[in-house]
């Protein structure tokens, strides 16, 4: 019997909150992605410019810069990356409707492990 893997897929976390790091991290790894960890937008910023991702999974209420300065560097500098971001996020929809039309997609905190994964699995397959 052949047995398929799964593509593993590089993918940015963007998380202040060294626990959800740890979650989200550890759920992604075992379906076989590789997981960078960063906890601030500028931190992103400079990975995002110098690895492929494709999957940007970033938090938009941090201390610092956060999701939203990630997103604004996108659309100045490559917007073709915006279709491979998903907000983690526990806010509003009132604070995300100016962002939502551009990016693939949002994931509200807290979640249910498979929508995180399932979310994930339809950004790497596009």
């Amino acid at each position: 019997m052949i047995r398929l893997l799964k593509p593993k897929a590089r993918i940015l976390l963007l998380d202040d909150d060294t626990s959800m790091q740890k979650l989200v991290s550890t759920l992604l790894r075992r379906e076989g992605h590789r997981v960078d960890v960063v906890s601030s937008g500028s931190q992103a910023i400079e990975k995002i410019n110098h690895v492929e991702y494709h999957a940007l999974l970033l938090d938009v209420m941090t201390p610092t810069d956060g999701g939203f300065t990630v997103i604004k560097h996108l659309k100045e500098a490559n917007g073709e990356l915006l279709n491979r971001v998903v907000l983690l996020t526990g806010s509003p929809e009132s604070v995300l409707r100016s962002v939502k039309r551009d990016i693939f997609g949002v994931v509200h905190k807290p979640f249910e492990a498979q929508e995180l994964i399932d979310t994930v699995t339809r950004v790497v397959s596009q």
